[in-house]
This record gives structure tokens, sequence and C-alpha cells, in this order.
């Protein structure tokens, strides 16, 4: 079986709550957690350098993503490594319109986005606060 953490914060946003990001602490993390997978899922934005240095300082599969508040709740996008340019650009649409506490898009602003979702991991927060619900989650 492997293990993997798929919703690893890495910078802090207007979503924290404040901390400071510690390469060795996070490579810790994994090595201690025998972590097979991660996945770097901040809050409304990718930082594509920063990824590059957590993926090149690790020993284990590191995934690009984001953490987008969707219709008042949260919806993890994995990408794939090798399609980091196009994530980063995408990534960069959603920074642009949550910019503030309390902003978010719609599932079509999503969809519009990233277009077939299906290319993605997509990891709706339904048991998790704040949950996205109802027509959204089946959306």
């Amino acid at each position: 079986m492997k293990k993997i953490d798929l919703h690893i914060h890495t910078k802090p946003t207007v979503s924290d709550a404040g901390f400071t990001f510690s390469l060795e602490t996070f490579k810790r993390y994994v090595e201690e957690a025998s972590l097979d997978a991660v996945a770097v899922t901040n809050h409304d934005v990718f930082d594509a350098d920063q990824f590059l240095e957590i993926q090149g300082a690790l020993k284990t599969v590191v995934f690009p993503g984001i953490e987008i508040n969707v219709a008042k709740g949260h919806v993890l996008i994995i990408g794939s490594a090798s399609l980091l340019d196009d994530f980063e650009a995408k990534a960069n649409v959603v920074s642009k319109r949550i910019t503030k506490l309390g902003d978010f898009l719609s599932v079509e602003e999503l969809i519009a986005i990233y277009g077939d979702l299906s290319q993605y991991l997509v990891i709706p927060h339904y048991d998790k606060s704040p949950p996205i619900r109802g027509e959204a989650l089946e959306k």
C-alpha cells in the first residue's frame, strides 16, 4: 500500500493562519511518515519555483496542486508535474481572482479556467470545514 499526503501547505495566504515554511521540516515529515507521494496544495496560489525546489529536495514523488475556494468550500486540484507550465498558468488565473478572505470561484468559473477536470485529481472538501455541498459538489 502506498502512503500519500495530497494536502500540504507551504505558503501562508489570506486563507491560512500565519506560519513559516521550512524545507528541512517538510523533508523530515515526508521521511518519518515514509510517504511515497505528496502534493503541494496552497490556498489559491501555486509557486512553481518553490514546487521545483521541494521536488528537487525530496526522494518521493511530488505533485503540483492548489486548494481553491470554490462555491464557499474548498477543492483540491492535483496536476501532473510534466504539465507544470500549464498548471502554473491556470493557478495564476485563480490567484488573480481570489485575493482576499471571502473571495471564491463558482464551479462554472473553475471549469472555465481548468477545462476538462478529468485531467486532474479533484478532491472536494465534503467532510471538512468549509465543506463544498449540494449542487456544487455534484458538479
